[in-house]
Parts: structure tokens; sequence; C-alpha cells
């Protein structure tokens, strides 16, 4: 065998291996959703799983218009959401399940960033952290008198530019998620 078909079986290779790394399940920050069993899916108001290969779309097609969008999605492995309508469900077992969400990530060096308990309504931000850099975010909240929403985003995340990630991917939730800069007068 000569060497140039040996060459491009390792090229081959090491690009397969490269990929396999770069799975979305395979990253700190990723939370396996389905596994949590939070919500029937057949019953989701609304469920996003942008992996990466759209991600990667996204930057590139947003480059010359938005060069920071476009970095942001750069830096990403994937955006799971699911929306969950409460009406007529049993808030009190879907907040069990929530619960028991929290304590998974928790348990799993997750780090609580927001919890907000106001009349009712629970909102709990975590982030994994590897040093000093965010390497994923879950958000996970419960209206009991609208929905109930898990959000997952995986990869490289500056928090600058959780609000502008969320508008532009029209999720409320994440625009209200303190970033701990200052806001311009």
């Amino acid at each position: 065998m000569s060497a140039k078909p040996i060459a491009l079986t390792v090229v081959l290779f090491c690009l397969a291996a490269a990929g396999w790394a770069q799975k979305p399940e395979s990253q700190p920050g990723y939370v396996p959703i389905d596994e949590l069993g939070l919500f029937p899916r057949d019953k989701l108001e609304v469920e996003i799983n942008i992996g990466p290969p759209l991600l990667r779309m996204i930057a590139a097609g947003t480059k010359q218009d938005d060069p920071g969008f476009s970095a942001v999605m750069d830096g990403l492995k994937s955006i799971q959401v699911q929306v969950f309508p409460v009406k007529g469900v049993d808030t009190g077992a879907v907040k069990t399940k929530i619960d028991r969400a929290v304590h998974w990530l928790e348990g799993h060096g997750w780090q609580s960033t927001v919890k907000v308990r106001d009349q009712g309504q629970e909102t709990y931000v975590y982030l994994k952290m590897t040093g000093d850099r965010i390497e994923g975010l879950t958000l996970l909240s419960l209206d009991p008198k609208d929905e109930a929403v898990v959000i997952n985003i995986v990869g490289r995340i500056d928090p600058a530019e959780l609000g502008r990630l969320g508008q532009s991917l029209h999720v409320p939730q994440l625009k209200n998620v303190p970033t701990g800069k200052k806001k311009p007068e």
C-alpha cells in the first residue's frame, strides 16, 4: 500500500474524530432534556433543536450583515428549547419535574446564577463553567397560568450577548438574563 492512501485514511479518520468530538452531547454544557422527562413531547407547544451544522450556516450567513451575532452563533454547539402549555395541567407535577431538573443540574456541576420566585412564577438560570469560560446555559421557567420552558444553550457563551441572542431567536426568557454589565444610559 502506498503512502498516499494511508495518509488519506489518517486524514479522514482525524476529520471523523474531530466531528465526533464536536457533537453537542459530548460538550460540558449539554443537558439531556429528553432524558430529564420534563414535558411530554407530544404536548409541546414549541420545540427547537438547532445543531452544529445549522449554527455554522447561520454564523456564515450573518457574517457580513451582523459580525457580532455571527461570532455568537459560531461559538455555539446547540440550542434546545421546549415550551409546554400548562393550561389544564397539574402545575404541581410540572413544578416537581422542574425541581428534579434543578437538582440534576446542581448534581452535575452547574452553577445557579438566577433564582426568581414571584407570585407563583419560577425561573432558574444555571451556567456550566470551565474555569472562567461559560460552556453552557440552562434556563427553566414555570408560569402556572401560561407555560413551562426549558432552554439549553451549549458552547462558548458571552453573557453580554445573551439578550441579543434571545431577541434574535425570539426567546423572551433570555432577554432578561442579567449580564453583569451596566446598561448604557
